[in-house]
């Protein structure tokens, strides 16, 4: 689904706060993972019920 191909990425150690970075190795892989995120965000808010639009008056 989210990854069709495998791509190079890892997580870096993580700093003094205890986040971790995530690496991708390649251009291509960083297009590639940000279309798909773009793809899913798009997907969900799709799935997103409108909030006030649909709802009787009261």
């Amino acid at each position: 689904m989210l990854l069709n191909k495998h791509m190079l990425m890892r997580i870096e150690d993580k700093d003094e706060k205890g986040e971790g970075y995530l690496v991708i190795e390649s251009k291509e892989d960083f297009k590639k993972f940000k279309e798909d995120l773009l793809r899913l965000a798009r997907e969900k808010a799709k799935a997103r019920k409108p909030s006030y639009e649909t709802q009787p008056p009261k």
